[in-house]
């Protein structure tokens, strides 16, 4: 080969191995129309980047976009961006700044089909009306100096330490950011994401008329946590393996129905926690190997129906100061304890107008063979207060006393023993 050759070869071998500078991704995305396309080609592409128009930034399979640890990777400024297709990496970890992967003020954003790891919150949006962020996966919980492997969420249960994720540096969860924040924001769509490992998974503060359905949530500290936000929907959803699976509080007006909460354990875990929640519907989910499986306190006019609720430590803890919620055509089946309350058993209803609830040690005859029990249920809560004082008095939880009590208090009320009515227990075996 010629020198003149040689050198040429060189040139052009130096300008491919040059990577994408922050300025020339920031001087593209400015080049671009209103309503324009930006088409990223596989690589690393260094941010942080700012969008202060409409248009889409699109990626091929392996397009990079690493915000090497300075603020937000991608910040949108406008109205109707879309982000497609991109892994999003490297965000700044300052939580008081709400640095994340993606930071949205813009209304209408759509974001789509991305990877997000090793970023302080995943995806943030603040005070947006309208939008979508559907089919991510989000990491998070890395910290600096090493590389992080994202493999897919999967349909199974993602565990630390597993052969689905590959080794990473934990950040503390408390210095950690959520999966998808929504704060002050309207008409949000989040649908089918894939989150593990953030502080919350997803995060509801003042956020209004939204829907979440179809999404996969593990190994966080509450898979849903939600404040202040009324008039939402969430359905389909699977809550597994967090410390709980979602906590609601402050709210309402909500629709859950037909989510998977799992798995759940821990000191003061729970499947579902409502916390001042009123006027709300949940109805078809699942609370399964929770240790507590749904707690009920200080809300109101909630109504409780046809869930399963099976294999918790306590199937449902009802507070004192919940009341006039009705409690109907739900299956307890396979509860260390199926209810545990405090206060009037009879402040709120353990029965619809023709239905009961199905529990797993009803004794009722079925006469007229229509599913419905001819006598009350009653169900007494033994070891409430002993094992809220004293919580080594859960190791009587189970034993062929306390069972011999059970079976005593079902065919006649002890005195002094407060005690949930319902007067409609489900018998048949196919209950909800």
């Amino acid at each position: 080969m010629s020198l003149k050759n040689s050198l040429w070869l060189c040139a052009v071998i130096g300008m491919m191995a040059v990577p994408l500078t922050a300025e020339t991704l920031q001087s593209r995305i400015d080049a671009v129309p209103e309503g324009g396309v930006l088409l990223l080609e596989a690589g690393i592409h260094h941010g942080a980047i700012t969008i202060d128009r409409a248009m889409t930034l699109r990626g091929v399979p392996g397009a990079i976009v690493d915000g090497d640890r300075q603020g937000s990777v991608i910040r949108v400024r406008a109205d109707d961006v879309r982000i497609e297709g991109l892994t999003i990496r490297n965000s700044g970890l300052k939580l008081g700044k709400d640095e994340a992967g993606i930071h949205s003020t813009g209304d209408g954003v759509v974001i789509m089909g991305n990877r997000i790891e090793s970023c302080l919150h995943g995806i943030y949006l603040r005070e947006v009306a309208g939008g979508e962020i559907r089919d991510n996966s989000i990491l998070g919980g890395t910290g600096s100096g090493l590389e992080p492997v994202f493999d897919t969420l999967t349909e199974g249960t993602p565990r630390a330490g597993g052969t689905e994720f590959c080794a990473v540096a934990l950040l503390n969860e408390n210095r950690r950011g959520n999966g998808i924040h929504l704060f002050s924001s309207t008409d949000v769509r989040i649908e089918g994401n894939r989150i593990a490992r953030t502080r919350d998974g997803i995060y509801f503060s003042f956020a209004d008329h939204c829907v979440v359905a179809d999404n996969r949530v593990s190994e966080t500290r509450y898979g849903l946590h939600y404040m202040y936000s009324d008039d939402n929907r969430f359905y389909r959803n699977r809550f597994t393996h967090n410390a709980a699976g979602a906590a609601l509080m402050y709210s309402g007006g909500l629709t859950v129905e037909y989510n998977e909460f799992s798995g759940n354990r821990g000191t003061r875990a729970y499947g579902m926690l409502l916390q001042s929640v009123d006027d709300s519907v949940i109805r078809h989910n699942v609370f399964a190997g929770n240790t507590v499986g749904v707690y009920a306190g200080n809300s109101q006019r909630n109504a409780l129906t046809a869930n399963r609720i099976e294999g918790n430590y306590i199937g449902l803890r009802m507070g004192g100061s919940s009341a006039d919620n009705v409690v109907s055509q739900n299956a307890f089946q396979r509860n260390l304890h199926p209810a545990e309350f405090a206060g009037e058993a009879d402040a709120n209803q353990w029965s619809g107008p023709q239905q009961g609830n199905r529990w797993q040690s009803t004794q009722s005859p079925d006469l007229d063979g229509d599913g419905v029990g001819e006598l009350s249920h009653l169900e007494a809560d033994f070891l409430g207060d002993l094992r809220q004082q004293f919580p080594l008095a859960g190791l009587l939880s189970g034993s062929p006393g306390l069972e011999l009590l059970r079976f005593a208090h079902s065919r006649g009320k002890l005195p002094s023993l407060p005690t949930i009515e319902d007067l409609h227990p489900l018998v048949i075996a196919d209950a909800p």
